[in-house]
């Protein structure tokens, strides 16, 4: 796959405006594939059809299974122009990454990121890594450790090492080692409430090199692969959400904190978890496109076995600083009215202040001429319920189809509403669409045979353009992508 630089897909585009319309702002606060990222541009036209999928996520599993790999490529970007009342912009993700601000919980932030010999995904790009500002977590031994909360991908940077000790992260805590088994990969159970947690993780060996890749919960990635060289140690933070999760062909218990380490020679040195209970939780509401996917569902689709279907909000976490957890509720194969019916109402019940809902809906309200006439009415009951507990709404266009961007009308209802009430608008329909056009085969976004259904290459790099949109936006989101 080629893959266009920020710069180059504006070029492209040279009269790409905003699509994102961030009339509100935000409040502060703070697994797998070989390689993220997309580029992002605008416009789209054409007609599609299609099926929707089915199911949603679960808790990663104990025990030695990790997900299909995919390829990939550095960097991520939206622009692009729309029809309606939608404008966002995006630049890159991916590289370095500039200053992270305290998160909301009181965990410090490090530095900045400079660049370096990052972890190769399977284009062989890097990402960068290391960094200048307050260390990393405690380590158990004297290896050097390089702390850094980059791009999609963290790495190594020689000229950017700590000493034995720092002050960022959460502690390293020997005893957790013991809720994980396994070598390749390491799979760890950690008992834990439910709700958000700082996860600090130490990656590397003492004694040789490692590539090693993060991912909680349901496959949601968290750090690209990783390279490292015997007696370095890469220290990584994050925040998660643990919650018991519902979906319509299965469910997951809550209280359990998954964490899943691959890669080609996965090393784990420590671990550091700590409650997050002020952290920003960004809901999210949508269908197959969006959903947390189990490769081994009977609902997803096969072949290959287990699935390498992936939704694009599975893979948004490792665009994220910590001080920012995603709480992913989407189900596969639901409308607008039938997911507030019946899946919302947790999430609901959990948003608080200062969180964000996504939602994104379209792809299955089309089939109905009954789900399009109430199409607006169900986004203003998202709406309304996210103020009330004054949460940011954000609005999204259905993702485009590989087939075009036909969705009997709706991609413009939901520009109209967000219009109309003064909302986010991400018009993912318009930004995706352009996407890929600069691909040479956008087929190899979707799952085979079909073009609706992301695998984790795919869906990640469609999250890499949600990510761009977001962090060109007045929303305060902004601040803690990367």
């Amino acid at each position: 796959m080629i893959f266009l630089s920020p710069a180059t897909l504006r070029s492209l585009l040279p009269g790409a405006a905003a699509l994102l319309a961030a009339f509100s702002t935000g409040c502060s606060g703070g697994g797998s594939a070989n390689g993220p990222d997309g580029n992002g541009g605008s416009s789209g036209a054409g007609n599609s059809t299609g099926n929707q999928g089915a199911s949603g996520g679960a808790g990663a599993s104990s025990g030695g299974g990790s997900a299909a790999n995919s390829a990939s490529s550095s960097g991520a970007s939206a622009t692009g122009s729309s029809s309606g009342g939608g404008s966002a912009t995006g630049s890159s993700s991916g590289g370095g990454s500039g200053a992270m601000p305290a998160s909301s919980s009181g965990v410090p932030a490090t530095g900045s990121s400079s660049g370096g010999a990052g972890s190769a995904s399977s284009s062989g790009g890097s990402k960068a890594g290391g960094s200048s500002g307050s260390g990393a977590g405690g380590i158990a031994d004297s290896g050097a450790e390089v702390d850094a909360h980059s791009g999609p991908g963290g790495g190594q940077d020689a000229g950017t090492v700590l000493g034995t000790s720092g002050d960022g992260g959460v502690a390293l805590d020997p005893t957790l080692l013991g809720d994980c088994t396994g070598t390749s990969p390491i799979t760890c159970t950690i008992p834990a409430p439910n709700g958000n947690y700082d996860v600090t993780v130490s990656l590397g060996s003492a004694t040789a090199a490692a590539t090693t890749r993060v991912q909680a919960e349901l496959l949601r990635i968290e750090l690209q692969p990783t390279a490292t060289t015997a007696g370095m140690f890469f220290s990584y933070t994050f925040t998660v959400n643990v919650r018991t999760e519902k979906h319509n062909v299965y469910s997951a218990p809550g209280n359990i904190l998954n964490l899943l380490f691959d890669g080609t020679a996965p090393a784990l040195h420590g671990l550091g978890v700590a409650p997050s209970p002020n952290s920003i939780t960004v809901f999210v509401a949508g269908d197959s496109t969006v959903c947390d996917w189990d490769p081994t569902a009977s609902d997803a689709i096969t072949p290959p076995t287990p699935s390498i279907e992936r939704g694009w909000a599975q893979e948004l976490s490792q665009y994220l600083k910590p001080g920012v957890a995603v709480a992913n509720y989407a189900v596969s194969g639901t409308t607008s009215g039938g997911f507030y019916g019946s899946y919302f109402p947790p999430a609901r019940t959990a948003m608080k202040a200062g969180d964000y809902l996504f939602v994104q809906f379209g792809h299955n309200d089309q089939k109905s001429a009954a789900d399009i006439a109430s199409y607006q009415a169900n986004l203003m009951n998202y709406i309304n319920d996210a103020k009330a507990k004054n949460v940011t709404p954000v609005i999204f266009t259905p993702v485009a189809r590989g087939t075009g961007t036909n969705f009997a009308g709706l991609d413009g209802q939901a520009r109209t509403v967000a219009m109309a009430q003064n909302v986010a608008l991400v018009d993912l329909t318009n930004l995706s669409w352009a996407y890929y056009q600069t691909l040479p085969d956008k087929t190899v976004l979707f799952v085979p045979g079909q073009e609706t259904h992301f695998t984790e290459s795919g869906a990640t790099q469609i999250a890499g353009i949600v990510a761009s949109a977001l962090k060109t936006s007045q929303l305060g989101l902004a601040s803690y992508i990367k």
